[in-house]
């Protein structure tokens, strides 16, 4: 909830003060896209980050907790991945390959160029995972609301 803070000088009556920056969010989106840092760059430097990030394939609650979500309703939406981009390679070079999750069957496919081939949603948990695909499942205001007449 609180990014940083500091001293600042107000506007109108030029008195320092300490002052705290944060951000919150009302309402979380359907679809969620997770980036995760894969590049880092210090000065002229530039590097890949390959640490392995274990993620949630589904009941994932995003920011449960953290204090961040300011609305309550919001507070209890929870997500399931549908689909991954891994990297493999170089920062000079490299190659993305899919992994997406068929909403009708559940079945986990990797998209590698022109092969498609079934995987199980493990395999998904790799250190190539860059990009990372969650849906919002319906919470019981979402079903109310689909229900009302119109």
């Amino acid at each position: 909830k609180q990014w940083y803070q500091r001293r600042v000088r107000g506007d109108r009556c030029k008195v320092m003060g300490d002052a705290t920056k944060g951000i919150t969010i009302w309402r979380l989106p359907h679809i969620l896209v997770v980036i995760l840092k894969r590049f880092s760059y210090t000065g002229m430097w530039r590097d890949k980050i390959s640490s392995f990030v274990d993620f949630p394939l589904s009941n994932f609650k995003a920011g449960h907790g953290a204090g961040w979500i300011s609305n309550p309703q919001e507070q209890g939406r929870v997500y399931r991945l549908y689909g991954v981009t891994q990297h493999t390679g170089t920062l000079e070079g490299g190659h993305y390959i899919g992994c997406a999750r068929n909403p009708v069957s559940g079945d986990w496919f990797t998209y590698d160029d022109h092969v498609i081939r079934p995987m199980r949603a493990e395999q998904t948990r790799k250190k190539e995972a860059y990009l990372l695909f969650y849906t919002s499942l319906p919470t019981q205001q979402d079903k109310e609301y689909l229900l009302q007449p119109r």
